[in-house]
């Protein structure tokens, strides 16, 4: 699966919209949780790589 180039700052969005919001930051990485505790950590860095939009997706790839 062929996964779009996006900005650190697209993807933390569209998990805002998937109802993570931002925990923590420390450097250039944000720290996201989900009400069922769920925790995602996103580089901020741009563009983010497909190995880590893959692996936020669940793909095992």
């Amino acid at each position: 699966m062929k996964l779009p180039i996006l900005s650190a700052k697209e993807v933390i969005a569209a998990l805002g919209r998937l109802g993570f919001e931002i925990r923590h930051q420390k450097g250039s990485h944000v720290k996201l949780g989900h009400s069922d505790g769920r925790v995602i950590i996103i580089p901020y860095h741009n563009p983010v790589d497909r190995y880590t939009k893959r692996r936020i997706a669940g793909c095992r790839c």
